[in-house]
């Protein structure tokens, strides 16, 4: 597949924008609501087999690969304990087994979603480039309690920081529009919005509109019981912050999911990042046994015990997050045209290890072998990015396809 460039981009929006015009759907309209712009432009995409909606999660701090490698397959899938969180869509995983990375260890963020320290696209912005040129977001990245320790996503020779704020993140994405009233609520707006085109639509994309609009609705409800609000999610002025916390470390996660999801199912943006934590592990989840850090649950945390119970049960829980978002994606009836990916970065943390990494790639309905476990000895992170590209009939310049992992 060939490479998308900026100029094709905008070829291809300002050619889907005289279209719309032609059929008496304004510039306007199309510009003020990203939940308009991105239903018209996905019914105006090239159709396709193959999976073309894209997730890369983060998850540091690797695993250690006896209490991580899963045994049979399917619905009899057996996982150990530190991945017994993916227990609800293991059928949906492929695990893959004996990876390694490329230089194990803190401060490697950038290597994870690309092969180059700077200058190059990231995996997240390169798909989002290529499967979604003219969608309203090119891509979004999003994490819980994740920055100040390097960034994942680079979009040429910048790098860009995570949204770490669930509400901002919703008010980025789902907001009424530049030229909109600030104290407009969001709703209000996005329905004026899709009222203006019901009677150009098909009966099947109508239904569609209202599906959309009820997962925003439904997600900003989820935001407004965690934030205190009154019932409705008018766009945040600038510099409104959310009290973000450790003691709603696993909420957050979900939220950020949550509104990962409907993104992609309102066709907003076709790829999607969502970091949970950093590379240095600086968060604690207050509902686990472990009272600490993530990073001191790794080294020192467990008393030298050689079972580990604190990492494996806050890896546990940070694997259960990522299943959530696969489910979700599995719930609202997209997974199977999504490629999701699962990085980090090391094997076995205490050590650092580049060997046993534990890595995963989810959905794509029928272009990846599912409720599987695949060798992958002498591949590394890099190589997984390119298999998941390619399942999306991507393909990146750097890594080589895992085999037995695409059908």
């Amino acid at each position: 597949m060939k490479k998308v460039t900026p100029d094709d981009v905008n070829s291809t929006r300002r050619r889907l924008l005289k279209t719309f015009a032609a059929s008496g759907i304004s510039k306007a309209l199309i510009t003020g609501s990203p939940l308009v712009s991105g239903m018209l432009f996905a019914r105006h995409a090239d159709a396709a087999d193959a999976p073309d909606k894209s997730v890369a999660i983060y998850v540091p701090g690797g695993a250690i690969r006896d209490f991580w490698v899963p045994t049979g397959s399917g619905s009899s899938m057996v996982l150990p304990a530190m991945s017994s969180g993916y227990e609800a869509v293991k059928t949906e995983c492929n695990f893959l087994l004996d990876m390694a990375h490329t230089s194990g260890g803190h401060g490697r963020t950038p290597l994870l979603l690309s092969n180059r320290w700077n200058g190059s696209d990231s995996y997240d912005v390169q798909m989002g480039k290529q499967l979604g040129p003219g969608m309203p977001f090119t891509y979004v990245n999003l994490g819980v309690h994740s920055n100040g320790q390097g960034y994942l996503t680079r979009d040429g020779n910048s790098q860009i920081p995570f949204e770490d704020n669930p509400f901002n993140a919703f008010n980025l994405l789902f907001g009424s529009g530049a030229n909109s009233n600030p104290k407009t609520p969001i709703m209000d707006a996005h329905a004026a919005a899709a009222n203006a085109i019901r009677s150009k639509l098909a009966g099947y994309e109508v239904q569609r509109l209202d599906e959309h609009l009820q997962a925003i609705d439904d997600t900003r409800r989820r935001l407004d019981d965690l934030g205190g609000g009154g019932g409705t999610c008018s766009a945040a002025p600038n510099g409104t912050e959310f009290p973000l916390t450790h003691e709603t470390f696993s909420q957050q996660a979900r939220l950020q999911a949550d509104i990962a999801v409907a993104a992609l199912k309102c066709n907003f943006t076709r790829s999607v990042s969502l970091a949970f934590g950093n590379h240095q592990g600086e968060f604690r989840i207050p509902e686990l046994n472990y009272q600490g850090l993530y990073h001191q649950s790794i080294h020192g945390g467990s008393n030298g015990l050689p079972d580990y119970p604190y990492y494996v049960e806050m890896r546990r829980h940070l694997g259960s997050l990522s299943a959530y978002l696969i489910g979700r994606l599995r719930d609202e009836g997209i997974l199977d045209s999504t490629i999701v990916v699962e990085t980090t970065d090391m094997g076995h943390a205490d050590v650092h290890g580049s060997s046993d990494v534990p890595l995963l790639i989810a959905g794509g309905g029928g272009a990846i072998q599912r409720g599987v476990t695949t060798s992958g000895n002498g591949f590394n992170q890099h190589d997984l990015l390119h298999t998941a590209a390619r399942a999306c009939g991507v393909t990146l310049d750097f890594g080589r396809e895992i085999p037995g992992v695409l059908v």
